[in-house]
This record gives C-alpha cells, structure tokens and sequence, in this order.
C-alpha cells in the first residue's frame, strides 16, 4: 500500500465520524430543488481540507463546496464531502465520502467510503479493494448487463440503451454506480455531467478493478469490457444531428402500446432510433411536466434538427408550444389527429376537457408550426362528421393532409387504433 493511499484512509476513517453527529440537510442556495447540502458535507469538507494541506502543504485542492472552481493540477486531491447527498439526507445509505489523489499528472490513489453500510473501496498501483479483499470487475453477455446511468436529464440515455439490455438500475449517486463495477456487482456506470469530485474517485478504483473506462467531456463512463463501453458511448454520450424518431402519445398514454411499438420493431432493422417517452397521463397531463421530460431530449441530442416527431391528440399542442418555446424545428413532424389544438364546443365536463383547456394554442404558437417545412396531419372519424378541426389544421398550418377514408382501425373512443400508413409516411420522411 502506498503511502498516499495509507495517508487516505486514515483520514476518511477520522473524517466519518462526523456523520454519527446529524443528518440535518438544508436546501444549497442558488440551486435546484434537487441539490442539496447537508452540514456535515461542510464540517467534512473543511476537515479534509484541514488534514491535506498539514501534510501536503503544496499541493491543490478541488473540492465540491469550497474549491469548485479549482482546476486539476499536476499535483491535486479531489475531494466530494458526500457523494449521494440526496440519499444521505433521506435515510438511504447509498452515500459516500470520496477522495482521490493526483501525483505527477496521474491519479494514483483513491478512497470510497460508505460508512453506513461497511463498505470501503480503495486503490492504488497495487490493484483495487473492498475491505481488505481485492475485487475484480465481472463480465456477463450484454443483455444481461446491469447499468447505471447518473446525471440530470438522463432519460433519453436510458431509453437508447432499453434495446440492448434492460437491466438499468439508478442509485442516486456516482460513487455507488462506479464502486458497484469494481465490485464486479454491476457491469456499467455512466455519469453524464463534468463534476470532476463526483466520478474521479471511483473511475479509478474501478479502472484498478479492470474496469475499461472514457473519461470525456459529459461522458465518464466505466465498464465490464471495451464492447459495452463503446455501447454506453454511442447511447449515452452527447449526439448531435442523429436522425431518429420520437413518438408523443395522446391524454391516455395509449398511442406508445398502439402503434409506438410497432414503429421501434420495423425502424430498428434500419438502424433508426424510435424513442417513447411517458408523459403523466389523464387528470396527471399538464404541459410543464411535458416541457420538462421533453427538454431532457433536446438537451441530450436526441432531439435535433434531424428528428421527426410523431405527435397523437393532445402531444400535437403540447409539442407545438414546445417548439414555439424553444425556437426548435425538426426535421418533420406528423401530426395524427391534432384536434386538440382547438376550442371546439363539448358536452363532457371530465379531466379529458380540463387538460384541453390548458393546451389550446395562442395564435403565435400556432402560427410557429407553419414554419416546420414537413408537416403532415393525418386523421379519420366514423361517421365523416368531425373532421372540421382537422381540415382547419391543414389550413392553418398548410400541412400535407392524410384523410384516412373509411378506416376502420379506431377504438370505442374515436383514437386511431393503428396507422400502418405511418410506415410508408415516415420512410419518405426519412429520405
């Protein structure tokens, strides 16, 4: 053992007695709900800080809440007080104290320590540990690979990586998802952000377990074996201008079972991306919570100038406002049934009616959907009755209109059951 790695453990071992003190979590001021801070991420913070400049009085510190805007030196420690504070804060024991040390350029130690549960990872030159014993990462066949991917707005990344193994697990922290590989418990972590305190410490210790490792602008990844990092780095590392589709399903939630399914099993033998994202549904609908999902798509680049959007009833205005918002524009959007857009007179007075309320358009964010060059509306009804607000879609959009005559692929409800039609549509869409 190495004497950084000694001088480490030492410390973190002193350091976490702390914790036995409180657990009382107050919001971290200027940021988000969901980042909090603890008083005993401060009083381990400064502990730290205290112990490595007595004994390393020259080299630099990075640290979460007092050095954030350090950068990585020849000569550094990377210190995160608490890594999962959210857990930590809330009783869940998925937490720990992390820190690595830098010498000459490299990382040559680390320590991950979660107290709660006994469990302490290090490692140095010699190799990695867990109490004592060495640990190794463990190889299994793709699909039945386990993952974490960490970071906010990973919801794309999750569903590009559903069609290669569905054994996403998610534990509130990257010192979990990197500690779990070199333990060779899971099989792949991916932490989608650039918090150098979160993911050092551990990617090193997993890199010492044999973990393959990327360690690129918003991609840190570490992994069983160079297949499945290269997996993890083309599903989950930042895309830009990738031709897919995404699908955004009516106030039932029932267009991705209906026809969303049937668009991933045909487009995936062409190696197009359909993504399905779940949106609340009925009385749960609301266009911020839609905002919100749908922006972590832009965000990640799932979303491009290259998309084609498949929109169903009530996604049509929410997706058109999206857009307005945004100043985004796909490459074609196909709006099936949009009657939702308008105030059309109605006897029914349930959620179905209130939801619509909130969506109906301002006429300058209708008029912004007249913009998107490929717009096509696609519509039917049983008894050719209803069709006014479809035609005064076409009309106000100046979309390529597709009247389904005679269709007979509707459930009780009037909701287009199955459109094979959308195939044909989307593969010239593609072109």
């Amino acid at each position: 053992m190495t004497k950084e790695l000694e001088f480490l453990l030492k410390i973190i071992s002193e350091a976490k007695q702390i914790l036995k003190n409180s657990k009382n979590a107050k919001q971290k001021l200027g940021s988000s709900d969901n980042d909090l801070i603890t008083d005993n991420d401060i009083k381990i913070e400064k502990f730290l800080i205290s112990k490595i400049k007595e004994k390393y009085p020259k080299f630099d510190i990075v640290s979460e809440e007092f050095n954030y805007n350090n950068k990585v030196t020849k000569n550094a420690f990377v210190i995160d007080p608490i890594d999962g504070t959210i857990n930590y804060a809330n009783g869940l024991p998925l937490y720990a104290i992390q820190v690595a040390c830098i010498k000459n350029g490299k990382t040559i130690a680390s320590v991950l320590d979660m107290s709660e549960i006994g469990l302490c990872f290090y490692a140095d030159c010699n190799g990695a540990f867990l109490n004592g014993k060495q640990i190794y990462v463990n190889e299994v066949p793709i699909k039945n690979a386990l993952y974490d991917i960490e970071g906010s707005s990973v919801l794309p990344q999750i569903n590009n990586m559903m069609k290669h193994s569905k054994g996403f697990r998610k534990f509130g922290g990257v010192c979990n998802a990197m500690a779990f590989v070199a333990a060779g418990w899971i099989h792949g972590g991916v932490f989608c952000s650039d918090k150098i305190w979160d993911y050092l410490p551990g990617m090193y210790i997993a890199q010492m377990a044999g973990a393959v490792v990327a360690d690129e602008p918003g991609f840190h990844a570490v992994a069983m074996n160079k297949e499945f990092l290269e997996i993890l780095r083309a599903e989950t590392a930042k895309k830009k201008n990738k031709s897919n589709i995404i699908v955004l399903h009516s106030l039932n939630g029932d267009t991705l079972k209906m026809w969303g399914g049937d668009l991933q099993n045909y487009f995936i033998t062409k190696d197009i991306n359909v993504l399905l994202p779940e949106f609340p549904i009925r009385e749960n609908s609301s266009y911020e919570k839609f905002d919100k999902i749908l922006s972590a798509f832009l965000e990640h680049g799932s979303l491009n100038e290259n998309t084609i959007v498949v929109a169903h009833s009530i996604g049509n205005p929410y997706f058109i406002r999206f857009c307005k918002k945004h100043k985004y524009m796909p490459k074609a959007y196909v709006a099936v049934a949009p009657g939702a857009i308008y105030n059309y007179p109605s006897t029914r007075n349930d959620y179905i009616v209130k939801v619509k309320e909130q969506a109906y358009l301002k006429p300058e964010e209708l008029a912004y959907a007249k913009k998107i060059k490929n717009l096509v509306c696609i519509y039917s009804d049983e008894d050719d009755k209803n069709t006014e607000k479809f035609t005064r879609f076409i009309k106000d959009t100046g979309a390529n209109g597709m009247y389904l005559k005679g269709y007979n692929h509707f459930d009780g409800y009037h909701r287009i059951y199955k459109v094979p039609e959308l195939i044909d549509i989307l593969n010239e869409l593609l072109k």
